[in-house]
């Protein structure tokens, strides 16, 4: 199947561009949950609240412009698969604590020189394919279909059609200017946050680097070669990608793929340029355990929660599927679980993952001992 080159290129530029971002801004999903829930420092939470209404304000404009539609979208299902997203989310959750940082966060890291994001990557995306048509996917059909919700009655999964068929076409997109206010104030009303214009840029950057992948996925797309609307996530399309370097051909557009290899390459050039690439290997065996099975657990968790932090905390948020604050919930608490236990200094399975410093999960995010510049 002939792959479509505008989606490739249009990926890893969507890819690129979040991934300099998150490297620019020091970017990390789990940072953010770490700071808040650690530190009592809503920085960073903050950015990814100025991200998530910069990437509904310019999707949902675009869509009611006409420019871009997202019906089709791998969150526009009218019935929610509720225990898996939960579980997923969950699973998801505490994996992040083991390693440091979300699938995207691994990317990031790969571009620094992380050796052991390198591998983290590699088995999240083998978890993760082993969860959607391998070995697992008979468990993960299972646990989905533990218990689904139904939306149809309500117009839709998405809070838009939710308001249009209880309050009326007219009202379609209240939810959207509710949310996006409500995200900008809370991003806003912070000097420190306002104080760091680095951090800002970069949380713009990135909510725009969602949307673009929803106008690359649609206007950009192949008219004789139509494949579903997306953006950016990266549970799934790892897997695809460690097929894709095992000989498999592609059997999509490429966008999903393109932009797993544009996230480390944006993250290297920046990196390269403030003079922070940094060559890291894992401290000792404990500490590698820990990443093969948080890894794992977020190929899993991701598969199960159709989405990461970026999947479902972003791109799935754009749309405003009901999805997307449930499944961003069951992270933050499985992360909040994880750290419970790693920065209490309590062994784990039976002290198979050993002890970890207080200070150690903040560190591995990404490079800290970088130059300032």
């Amino acid at each position: 199947m002939s792959v479509d080159v505008s989606q490739v290129v249009g990926g890893v530029a969507c890819g690129v561009l979040a991934g300099s971002a998150a490297q620019f801004g020091r970017l990390c999903s789990f940072a953010a949950i770490e700071d808040a829930v650690v530190a009592r420092d809503l920085r960073r939470a903050r950015a990814w609240a100025l991200a998530t209404a910069v990437a509904v304000i310019v999707t949902q404009l675009l869509t009611a412009q006409g420019t871009i539609s997202t019906d089709g979208n791998p969150y526009d299902s009218a019935v929610v698969e509720l225990a898996g997203l939960v579980i997923g989310a969950l699973l998801f959750g505490v994996g992040m604590s083991l390693v440091g940082t979300c699938g995207f966060g691994i990317l990031v890291r790969a571009g620094n020189g992380d050796l052991r994001a390198l591998v983290s990557g590699i088995v999240l995306g083998i978890a993760a394919f082993a969860a959607t048509g391998g070995m697992l996917s008979g468990v993960r059909l299972w646990l989905s279909g533990l218990f689904t919700v139904d939306f149809a009655p309500f117009g839709g999964s998405a809070l838009t059609d939710m308001a249009g068929h209880a309050l009326g076409p007219t009202w379609t997109h209240l939810p959207s200017v509710v949310i996006a206010l409500g995200l900008i104030a809370f991003a806003l009303s912070s000097r420190r946050f306002l104080a760091k214009p680095r951090l800002v840029a970069a949380a713009v950057l990135l909510g725009l680097s969602v949307a673009a992948g929803w106008v690359v996925t649609t206007t950009l797309a192949d008219s004789f070669a139509p494949s579903r609307p997306e953006s950016l996530t990266f549970v799934a399309p790892l897997g695809r990608t460690v097929l894709l370097a095992m000989g498999q051909t592609l059997s999509r557009s490429g966008f999903e793929v393109a932009t797993v290899l544009g996230v480390p390459l944006g993250s290297f050039q920046v990196s390269r340029w403030r003079d922070e690439l940094r060559w890291e290997a894992f401290d000792d065996q404990r500490e590698m355990r820990r990443h093969l099975l948080g890894a794992s657990l977020m190929g899993i968790g991701g598969v199960l929660a159709r989405g990461c932090t970026i999947g479902q905390g972003l791109s799935a948020a754009s749309t405003l599927a009901v999805t997307a604050p449930i499944a961003v919930a069951g992270m933050i608490v499985g992360a909040r679980l994880g750290l419970f236990y790693l920065i209490e200094g309590r062994a784990i399975l039976g002290g198979w993952l050993g002890r970890v410093r207080p200070d150690r999960a903040a560190r591995s995010c990404l490079p800290s001992r970088a130059p300032k510049r």
